[in-house]
């Protein structure tokens, strides 16, 4: 019998368990019932809650495969200290299911606990914060709020205070705190690409959109930040920035899963797709769990639109439950889904001919519009449509911009525009010419994804095709295997295995690579053809040096992307001139 506290966190937006504030503990447990567990914590937890005056609150929890996560709301202002009260509960828990009893201090130290969480309240408490969160939600007024700062309104009527000099609530113009057009956009595959997509769209509008992603965060064409802002922080960052007019936030599982959502409410959502990726993190280790982590994103809709990929499965079966306004995608006009969608009057995207078209929802008077939005081969990243998943971003994309009404000529011209460069969409199917040869650069990172580059590639012909792989080690041997035949699927003449030092998380040098080795002397390649470097620029340089006139090579980048960027972009320079 085992009980392991894996994680606790505060939830500050709506999450996968519920829409409150609050704190969250996933656990494992092994060798005894789970619900039996979660019973006897919710006995401690409540007393808890009784003992602190906090009987208002409430408690959820959910059991999966190897664990329980429950979670117990409390006011914004005292978020650390419900945390605190979570754990006391989870550890009176153990002591009693572990020992079968209740030790003989117990009275002493649920009242020595008590005593504590009561000082902690009280040390957290804000009540001028409580009010003014009262009085904006009362108005329906956006605010945000962290450890730091207040604020009311997004974009240039945003004001802010430090939480600690709050204004009064009396002498506050409430009605000069606006909202903005905004977006959220999450998926396993394609969520930046699709962001950096709505950039150049808005831009074309004639808006100043922000972008949050997963590589930085950005405001028109100025870089605000690098690093990874996918989660609450960035959007706040972003929100509360004087010259972001649109926002386009890129929501990661684990930003939904570690705080909740980044806002209460938003315009349009978008799902790019769901595939096995990062399972086994805060209970969640199936695909369809992973799933349903996404969907959080339809809690932020009220009147908005939700986007939805038509050609996933995993989407299409968890969609009945999401009780929102829906636009389905598809790369194919007859896709079922589509179809019974546009019968109901749904708006819809889709190829046709070549072209991308999207169908409008139709009216209450029984109109509806249909407008051809930009032919594929006139979409650079798509590669004249051998970049399938590439076109599905295309197709998210306009969705996505529909629903936030923007014209379709706007639409198509910045499909045009957007390219798959190192300037338009750093580290993405990334295209170089040197020697007559094409060069294509990806930071594909799981099977999802390298089966999008792999048969991209498959598809376009060459007279000698060069792979260069690198993986993450704290992937499992099992999803380096398959991350590998993936690749392989591209059917490479010439393999360069390169090691990623910065990303070995505890494995032996060589170990990935004699893994990525051994997976494609087994899938038939020979072992002359496989060459190994000490890193992926080396790796790079050895493929850059063999390249001839009609040769092909995909080179999967984890690391040591801006060298590999100015490598190949020197080379390209050269060959120009």
């Amino acid at each position: 019998m085992t009980l392991t506290l894996d994680d606790q966190r505060r939830l500050t937006g709506k999450s996968l368990l519920w829409d409150k504030s609050g704190a969250i503990i996933d656990a494992f447990v092994s060798g005894i019932d789970k619900q039996a567990v979660v019973d006897q914590w919710l006995v401690y937890v409540n007393q808890l809650l009784t003992a602190i005056d906090w009987q208002e609150q409430s408690t959820c929890y959910r059991i999966f495969e190897d664990g329980i996560s429950l979670a117990i709301s409390a006011p914004m202002d005292a978020l650390y200290a419900s945390c605190d009260v979570n754990e006391a509960a989870w550890d009176f828990t153990c002591h009693q299911v572990l020992t079968g009893s209740i030790s003989d201090t117990h009275q002493q130290e649920m009242n020595e606990t008590v005593t504590r969480l009561k000082q902690m309240i009280a040390e957290e408490a804000n009540p001028a914060l409580l009010n003014l969160i009262h009085i904006a939600t009362k108005n329906h007024l956006h605010y945000l709020v962290d450890d730091d700062e207040f604020s009311l309104g997004y974009g240039k009527s945003c004001q802010r205070w430090p939480v600690t000099s709050l204004p009064d609530p009396t002498q506050l113009n409430w009605q000069q705190y606006q909202s903005i057009p905004i977006a959220l956009v999450t998926g396993t595959n394609g969520k930046s690409t699709t962001v950096r997509i709505m950039s150049e769209i808005i831009k074309q509008s004639g808006k100043c959109c922000g972008v949050t992603s997963t590589d930085f965060i950005r405001v028109g064409e100025k870089i605000i930040d690098y690093g990874d802002y996918s989660g609450p922080g960035g959007a706040r960052m972003l929100l509360r920035h004087p010259e972001t007019e649109t926002a386009i936030l890129e929501v990661a599982r684990g930003g939904i899963l570690r705080r909740g959502l980044p806002i209460e409410q938003v315009d349009a959502a978008l799902i790019t797709n769901i595939a096995e990726d990062h399972l086994g993190q805060y209970g969640i280790n199936t695909v369809a769990g992973l799933a349903q982590t996404k969907a959080v994103v339809a809690k932020a809709l009220t009147s908005g639109v939700l986007v939805l990929n038509a050609d996933d499965p995993y989407l299409t079966a968890l969609a009945p439950t999401l009780s929102v306004n829906k636009c389905w995608f598809s790369l194919h006009e007859n896709n079922p889904v589509l179809q019974q969608h546009k019968a109901i009057g749904g708006a819809i995207c889709f190829i046709r001919a070549g072209a991308l078209f999207y169908c409008a929802e139709k009216t209450r008077k029984g109109d509806r519009t249909e407008s051809m939005i930009v032919a594929v081969n006139d979409i650079p990243m798509t590669l004249n449509g051998a970049a399938q998943h590439n076109v599905q971003n295309a197709l998210g994309a306009t969705a996505l911009a529909k629903s936030l009404g923007i014209a379709s000529s706007v639409i198509g011209l910045a499909l045009q525009k957007f390219s798959s460069n190192v300037d338009d969409n750093p580290g993405r199917g990334n295209q170089f010419q040197l020697k007559g040869a094409s060069v294509i650069m990806d930071f594909a990172h799981n099977v999802h994804g390298m089966n999008a580059m792999a048969l991209t590639t498959a598809n376009i012909p060459a007279t000698r095709k060069f792979l260069m792989l690198s993986h993450a080690g704290d992937r499992s041997d099992d999803d380096i295997i398959k991350m590998t035949k993936s690749a392989l699927k591209m059917k490479p003449d010439i393999l360069v295995a390169a090691e990623t030092v910065e990303y070995l998380r505890g494995r032996e040098l060589g170990e990935i690579s004699n893994l990525i080795a051994r997976t494609a002397i087994e899938g038939g390649l020979s072992a002359d053809n496989i060459y190994f470097a000490e890193s992926p620029y080396r790796g790079a340089q050895q493929i850059v040096k063999q390249l001839s006139a009609n040769d092909l090579a995909l080179l999967i980048v984890l690391s040591e992307r801006e060298q590999v960027i100015d490598l190949l972009t020197t080379k390209a320079n050269e060959t120009a001139s």
